[in-house]
């Protein structure tokens, strides 16, 4: 349904903290190996996996929603929306309407979009129309792959750099280390939120993050006002101007986009967004890039 998600439950980093799932029966985002995700579409992926369906409404499903709404759904999302039979049963928040009926609702919902970072005009009149034509089923198989691995993958340093803890006053000193646990004890300047942005979902401490020009973290805060930081060489990113909570966060390259599914009240991302994740703030791994 949307832009990729970020992260998971603690702050934004696409690291940030809260939880994934933000409705009833739909939600949307990537699987994590602690079995919880943010809210996250991943672009470009194909819907294999995905029966019964129409292959439009399959890919829309496999681009915007398998994330979460996978064979095994994540990030707090209650149903899988895989198969012809999942996608017309009846919701279990709202019996009279199916869960495709309901997808349509949360799509067009402005206050709490399904997905988080919204969706196009496109895919969501794909959704439409299928659903009031009477949501026929499909006779064609659909070749094409379920966006729920982005979490499932190895410990792997991608850009093979290390902080060798030397220049412990530089700004990239200790990448995916929890910036806000040590500067709020007076151990260096005071940030509202900082954190580490990473290619892969498992990555160590320590280890030198994403660092291209053009990818940046933006923040918006429950005052609506929006701020962002650009990452360093090291993948860290800081927030210094103070920011209304609960605020809201994405990572952005350029045209790409993944975004928190909830609105964030811990400015301290690579707390919950470490190399394996924190499970009690449904965060799957590393905040990433899109």
């Amino acid at each position: 349904m949307g832009v990729r998600t970020f992260l998971g439950g603690c702050v934004i980093t696409a690291a940030a903290v809260a939880g994934c799932y933000t409705g009833d029966d739909v939600t949307s985002t990537m699987t994590g190996r602690e079995s919880a995700a943010p809210a996250t579409r991943v672009e470009g992926t194909l819907p294999s996996a995905f029966s019964g369906l129409p292959c439009d409404v399959a890919q829309v499903l496999a681009t915007r929603c398998a994330g979460c709404h996978g064979p095994t759904p994540s990030g707090g999302a209650p149903n899988a929306m895989m198969t012809y039979d999942q996608l017309t049963s009846a919701s279990s928040s709202v019996p009279s309407s199916s869960i495709a009926e309901l997808s349509v609702a949360r799509m067009q919902d402005a206050k709490n979009p399904m997905p988080p970072d919204g969706t196009t005009a496109e895919d969501l009149a794909v959704i439409q129309k299928w659903v009031a034509a009477g949501m026929p089923s499909g006779d064609v198989a659909c070749d094409a792959t379920p966006a729920s691995s982005i979490y499932d993958t190895d410990s792997v340093c991608t850009s093979a750099k290390q902080w060798t803890h030397g220049d412990r006053g530089s700004s990239l000193m200790r990448p995916g280390g929890a910036c806000n646990q040590c500067h709020d004890q007076g151990q260096g300047p005071s940030y509202s939120a900082a954190g580490t942005v990473y290619a892969t979902a498992h990555e160590p401490d320590d280890c030198n993050g994403s660092s291209s020009a053009a990818l940046k973290v933006v923040i918006t805060g429950a005052d609506g006002v929006s701020q962002s930081a650009t990452v360093n060489a090291a993948g860290n990113f800081f927030f210094g101007s103070a920011i209304k909570m609960p605020y809201k966060a994405k990572v952005v390259s350029g045209s790409k986009s993944r975004a928190m599914s909830g609105a964030q009240t811990d400015g301290d991302c690579n707390k919950c967004h470490t190399e394996s994740g924190l499970k009690s703030k449904k965060t799957p791994g590393r905040v990433m890039a899109p």
